[in-house]
């Protein structure tokens, strides 16, 4: 039973050639890391499926921020001189309290994750122009360059989160691996003489039962036949 005990447990370092190999905690992080990310996508964009049924979300995506790089009206808003009018203005501060929502979702959804401050990054970078173009200190057009230069910031230091985990669970794999390649190493040895051990009792015991088989086995007897003859007043037998 040890013996068995301590090969499952080799099996369990360094993986079964005939089975998927035991995933390592660096690569359990990054599949929950990987699946935290597309659930908050998912319920952010749910979020804004929902939005878009609001008239001032659709206002301000056709009269003041470009919604898309292929967005139809992406050129004129980037061009656009124009600082907003007061009703404009309205229009952009209810979008604000009514895009809180999905924000939260979303902040909600990578918590805990080395991307959360990608994202509050690129939150701050909109408010603080949102708060220039409410003031009046910049045009629609400038709005939406500063916009457009925070998306493709996040976007690089996106990547670079995403290179740092990368690298660190990578090392996080290697280390993992190695070290249970030097426990499977350490156990063989011990794992051979258990083997053997495990070997020898059963020889032994083979021996043993041999040997009671043996003992208890009964003795054969010869049967015999005895005939006796008459003469005179003598008899005389003889056995066979």
């Amino acid at each position: 039973m040890k013996f068995l005990a301590a090969l499952a447990l080799l099996l369990t370092l360094v993986g079964c050639e005939t089975n998927r190999p035991i995933p390592t905690q660096a690569q359990n992080e990054d599949d929950r890391l990987s699946q935290q990310v597309v659930s908050a996508r998912a319920a952010e964009k749910a979020c804004a499926d929902e939005m878009e049924k609001d008239q001032d979300y659709k206002r301000t995506y056709e009269e003041i921020l470009y919604k898309r790089n292929d967005s139809p009206n992406k050129f004129d808003l980037m061009t656009n001189k124009y600082k907003l009018s007061e009703d404009q203005v309205d229009v952009l501060k209810r979008f604000i309290r009514l895009n809180v929502k999905c924000r939260e979702v979303g902040i909600e959804a990578l918590r805990g994750s080395p991307y959360l401050s990608v994202t509050l990054k690129i939150y701050n970078a909109f408010d603080a122009t949102y708060l220039k173009l409410l003031k009046g200190e910049i045009t629609i057009g400038e709005a939406n360059e500063r916009r457009a230069e925070a998306i493709m910031q996040a976007q690089a230091d996106w990547e670079k989160v995403k290179g740092d985990v990368s690298a660190r669970l990578n090392q996080m794999h290697n280390n993992e691996v190695n070290d249970r390649n030097q426990r499977a190493a350490a156990m063989l040895p011990y794992l051979m003489q258990q083997q053997q051990n495990q070997q020898m009792q059963q020889q032994l015991w083979y021996q043993q039962q041999m040997q009671a088989i043996t003992n208890n086995r009964p003795v054969l007897v010869t049967p015999t036949t005895t005939n006796c003859t008459r003469l005179g007043d003598q008899v005389n037998c003889t056995t066979r």
